[in-house]
Order: structure tokens, then C-alpha cells, then sequence
């Protein structure tokens, strides 16, 4: 019987693991909220020609000048600032052009685009960046609140109004595809994107930045730590930008790295071996390798990555009872979630980093024996991790009782092998959850045991005798010594049932209690070596033909005031019942000694 007796490694590896879309790690380290998310906070100071528009409204950037939408009722003023310096270069009241919402710059056709929203939802304006004049209207087929250009894809994104839902326009405003968005509960406001990803402001007491790509799938909701209001997003290079309502006429830009807001780093800990490796950076829904192990340890070959992630230290792994894998603290997890070298990752969870801790198993282990209960001594062995072990006889022994197996424990965690509730297949478990313990017993064979440390293999064993009818019956004798003393059980013993001591090989005397008073029809049979049977009372009334059979023609004694008195004999025919004596005999005439076994 082979076991594979192993911890970790055990259901670590399942197919979904070697997919690219594994949920391994944690977002945004730049906006953790321990973690100050401003890099750039500035405001665009109150201009005189600003001060009678106090909403700040759309924003977009054409690299050299970031373009500001400023509301008051049915006129906005779209404000130019130099992104180089943030001074103000020139403004321009544009009437009618409602909310102004959100704007965008299109670099293949060198104008900005603002979406009107209220009231005019399903209109555009095209403005000149450079005279900061209104170029025309568009109607288009949606009723949008956001706008964002794409210069690679050369496609709209567009926030649909009055939903979270959205959309990807063509270059000429037409429909390509619809998607279903997220329903957070904030408030909408404005949107961005990147050759990536695609990105949604929105607000609502708090700030937060929802993340799609370009599939339509929802990739993460990020906190903002700012509580004002946010209204807009845009970006400049690697940079991205939000506009928040500041109250007193200004307008507040806060700058973050785009990709700090969907990537996280991967740390590598050597976890007890040596070596430094340098971290991996992950961008959210990009595939990527986690790296092969450069760490070593002396005496332990690595057997896979323990992953942990900073914002709440919880790991990667399983409860007790369960198949599927989830975060989980440390007192949660009934075995870890191991990944392999290399493998490959792309998906996160919201917050923080990751660390990926070695795990190492050790090339040779000991395994150990106690006696438990009995007594004896078995010298240790040290096997290789891999190597085949073949479980050895006990030399362990317990009076009155019989070696039943061995219970395993590992030193490195506790653990002991056995089951859980309803279930059939043993494994590596906490003493608690442990239903039935497994016990291995002579000829078993094992590998791989334990990843480090020792596993004690200890004695344990069952009582000699199974008594029934409320203990009043010997049912069966299972022990393997030469001298048998049945127990009389507190004195409850009365009968020896057919088949209690049989094919015992092993036997060669046989002491039965006082107060039984019947022995069935072969109640001791097929015992080639038995040679001496002691009758500790009076012998029994009840004695049936050939209930004691297959001895050596055995010597049959009573004794009396502690003395053995040879009182029959039994012969090799089991068909020849108890031999009763003499009178003679029977009034202690003569005694006989113990035989010579030696005959």
C-alpha cells in the first residue's frame, strides 16, 4: 500500500492555477489607504475672469496645455493653462454648451470634444484648441455624461447616461460596442483610458477610480483618499489628473501614476534560505511570469511559493474541509496554496502588494518510534524525501493487549495522518479535526512523509479480548502471547463462546478464570502448541464435546490452593471431549508439575 503523505503540495496545483487569469495578488499601491495617494497637489489658482464660475466641469490635456470646462447655469468658460508652468494662458465663455461634463482631446483631428450632458445628452461640442472657438455640434446616438479618445484605436469611450454602462465609439461618433458596467453606487463623473485600460472617476462622499479593459471587463474599484469632490480625469504622459471641486472658486489637480493604480509588486522572501531577488511588477490583466527561484538552502530542495499579500496578511489557501482555494489568515487555513515557478499571473484583488515566501522541503527526514502506552525500544531511521520506506514489525509490546498499528505525527506542524469527518481518504490534519486516525501497519510502504523535520511513528494497541452479552462472554482472544491469562472481567465472565481462541499459533498456556461456568463447543480450537490448561475455579458445569480441541494432547489442571493438580488430559482428536479424572485424582492425590516444554 503506497501513501503519499504530504502537506502543501497536496490539491496545490490544480489545472486553474496554470491559467494566465489567477487571482494571486493585491492593487494600487499608490492608492493603499495607509499610503498618501497625492503626488502632485496643486491648485489652479482663482482667476479674475473665473470668479463668476464656481463648478468645475470636464478637463483634457493635448500634452502642452490642459483645457478646463468652469460652469455657472447655461455658460462655461473652457480655461487654458500651460501644463509646463500650470499659469494661466487664456479663457473663453461658450454659451449653450450645458453641463459640459467631460472632455477629450482627438490628436488625429486636433480638437477637443465636450460632452454637453444636461440637457443636451445626445450632443457634442468641437472646440479649437487653439482659438478656444466652438467649431459645430454633433448629434450622436447615444446619451452620454463622459467622453475619452483613444489615438491608437482611433475609438471613443463614453459614459452612457443614467447607468454605469458604456461604450466604444468610432472616430465619426458611431456605436461599436456596448458594455455593461459595474453598479458601485457613486456618483458618475468623468472618464479616461489608455491603450489598456479604461478608467472612471466617481464620487459620492468618497472618491473612487473604477478600472474596465477593453473587453468590457471590470478590473478593479480603486479608492481616492481625497473626500472632495472629483470631477474629471485626464492624463499627460504616464501622469493622470483629477479636477476636484474645491470650494472658493478653485480648482484642484491631483496627480497619480497610471500604472500604480493597476499594477502591484511581487517581493520575493528566501523564507529561511539565502539569496536576494529582485521584486516583479504586475499591470492588472496583463499576463505575467512570476520569476524561478534563485534562493538555496543547504540540505532542501524549493518545492513551490507560499503567497501573502501586505493589506490584511492573509494567504493563499484552504480551509478545513473545502476544495476551493480563497484568502485566509493564518488560523483559517487548513493547508497552503503553493505556486509553481514561473507561473503566470494577472489578475489582483484591491490593495496593497504581495510577497511570495519560499517553501522549502527538506531532502532527508527521521522518522522515529515510541512505544506509547507499551513498552520496548525501536532504533530511528533517516530516509531520503523520495525514497520507498517499508514499515517494520513493532517490538513493542503491552500486557494484555495486542499492536494495532502505528499513529504518524510530524514535528514541523503537528499534524497527525488520519480522516476527517466522512471522508475515506486520509491526510495530513490538525489533532483537532482528526474524526478516525490512520495507523500504518508492518509492510506498508511510504515516501515523503514530511517536508522537514521528524515524523514519530508511536505504538498504539487494542485490548486482547472482546468480551459480549454484557461481558459475560469471552467472544474473541486475538493476542499473540505464550502465556494467556484470561481476564475474568471483574468477575462478569461466565462462558467461552464458540471460536473465542482459535488458530492461535502462538499459545502454549491458557489460564481460565474462576466463575466460568460453561465452555462452548470449540471454544479453544486449532491451537497446535497449546500444552498445559489451568482451570483457576471449579471447573465449569457446562462443557461441551470437542470444546477444547487441536492441542499437543494437552494436560488439563484445577487449581487448588494455588497449586496446579493434573486432572485429564486432552487428546490429539478433537472429537474427544475434557477428560474427567478419576476419583482419586480429584481428591488431590497426587500432583503433577508443569510440563517441560522443553518436550
Amino acid at each position: 500500500m503506497k501513501k503519499i503523505l504530504r502537506f502543501a503540495v497536496c490539491f496545490a496545483l490544480c489545472a486553474a492555477l496554470l491559467t494566465a487569469n489567477i487571482c494571486i495578488a493585491s492593487a494600487a499601491d499608490g492608492f493603499y489607504s495607509s499610503v498618501e495617494m497625492l503626488t502632485i497637489k496643486n491648485h489652479i489658482e482663482d482667476d479674475v475672469d473665473l470668479s463668476p464660475y464656481s463648478t468645475v466641469q470636464g478637463a483634457c490635456s493635448d500634452g502642452k496645455y490642459a483645457y478646463f470646462a468652469v460652469m455657472n447655469g447655461g455658460t462655461a468658460v473652457v480655461a487654458k493653462y500651460d501644463v509646463n508652468t500650470w499659469e494661466f494662458v487664456e479663457e473663453k465663455s461658450i454659451i449653450n454648451m450645458g453641463h459640459s461634463n467631460d472632455m477629450t482631446y482627438n490628436s488625429d483631428k486636433d480638437y477637443l470634444v465636450v460632452a454637453n450632458n444636461a440637457p443636451y445628452y445626445d450632443v457634442i461640442t468641437l472646440i479649437d484648441p487653439d482659438t478656444l472657438e466652438p467649431i459645430k455640434d454633433v448629434e450622436i446616438d447615444e446619451d452620454i455624461y463622459s467622453i475619452a479618445y483613444n489615438a491608437s484605436r482611433k475609438q471613443y469611450v463614453v459614459g452612457i447616461s443614467g447607468s454605469y454602462d458604456f461604450a466604444l465609439l468610432d472616430s465619426d461618433f458611431k456605436v461599436v460596442k456596448e458594455y455593461d458596467g459595474k453598479k458601485t453606487g457613486y456618483t458618475r463623473q468623468g472618464c479616461d483610458c489608455d491603450d489598456d485600460y479604461i478608467y472612471f472617476v466617481q464620487s459620492g462622499g468618497s472618491n473612487v477610480l473604477v478600472v474596465y479593459d477593453y473587453s468590457g471587463k471590470y478590473v478593479d474599484t480603486i479608492p481616492m483618499t481625497d473626500s472632495d469632490e472629483v470631477e474629471n480625469i485626464f492624463h499627460i504622459g504616464n501622469t493622470y489628473y483629477v479636477s476636484l471641486f474645491y470650494y472658493g472658486n478653485t480648482l484642484m489637480r491631483v496627480g497619480f501614476s497610471g500604472s500604480s493604480a493597476i499594477a502591484y509588486k511581487v517581493s520575493y522572501d528566501a523564507n529561511g534560505g539565502e539569496g536576494e531577488m529582485d521584486s516583479t511588477r504586475v499591470h492588472y490583466g496583463v499576463t505575467t511570469p512570476i520569476k524561478k527561484c534563485e534562493f538555496t538552502r543547504e540540505g532542501y530542495f524549493f518545492d513551490g511559493w507560499r503567497v501573502q499579500r501586505d493589506s490584511d496578511d492573509k494567504y493563499i489557501g484552504y480551509r478545513f474541509g473545502s476544495k476551493e482555494y480563497e484568502w485566509l489568515s493564518e488560523g483559517e487555513i487548513d493547508r497552503y496554496l503553493l505556486y509553481d515557478d514561473e507561473e503566470p499571473v494577472a489578475e489582483t484583488v484591491t490593495h496593497g502588494n504581495v510577497k511570495l515566501y519560499a517553501s522549502w522541503v527538506n531532502e532527508r527526514y527521521a522518522i522515529d518510534f515510541a512505544a506509547g502506552e507499551g513498552e520496548g525500544e525501536m532504533e530511528s531511521r533517516e530516509v531520503a524525501y523520495n525514497e520507498e520506506y517499508t514499515i517494520p514489525e513493532s517490538a513493542f509490546t503491552k500486557e494484555e493487549f495486542v499492536f494495532d498499528g502505528y499513529l504518524a505525527t510530524r514535528e514541523c506542524d503537528g499534524r497527525t495522518y488520519g480522516y476527517r469527518k466522512n471522508s475515506d481518504q486520509p491526510e495530513w490534519l490538525r489533532p483537532d479535526d482528526v474524526e478516525k486516525p490512520h495507523l500504518f501497519r508492518p509492510g506498508d510502504k511510504v515516501h515523503s512523509m514530511t517536508y522537514d523535520g521528524r515524523v514519530t511513528l508511536t505504538a498504539k494497541f487494542k485490548f486482547a479480548y472482546t468480551f459480549g452479552g454484557d461481558g459475560t462472554t469471552l467472544v474473541e482472544y486475538v493476542g499473540v502471547d505464550e502465556k494467556v491469562v484470561i481476564p475474568a472481567n471483574h468477575g462478569e465472565l461466565k462462558t467461552l463462546a464458540q471460536g473465542a481462541i482459535k488458530d492461535n499459533e502462538t499459545m502454549t498456556e491458557l489460564y481460565i478464570p474462576a466463575g466460568v461456568s460453561s465452555l462452548q463447543k470449540q471454544a479453544v480450537s486449532n491451537c497446535p502448541n497449546l500444552r498445559s490448561i489451568y482451570f483457576e475455579g471449579d471447573l465449569p458445569e457446562e462443557i461441551d464435546a470437542g470444546c477444547i480441541s487441536g492441542g499437543q494432547a494437552s494436560f488439563v489442571y484445577e487449581i487448588i490452593d494455588d497449586q496446579p493438580f493434573c486432572i485429564g488430559i486432552i487428546a490429539d482428536d478433537a472429537s474427544i471431549p475434557l477428560i474427567r479424572t478419576h476419583e482419586a485424582m480429584l481428591k488431590r492425590n497426587y500432583q503433577i508439575a508443569f510440563p517441560d516444554k522443553s518436550e
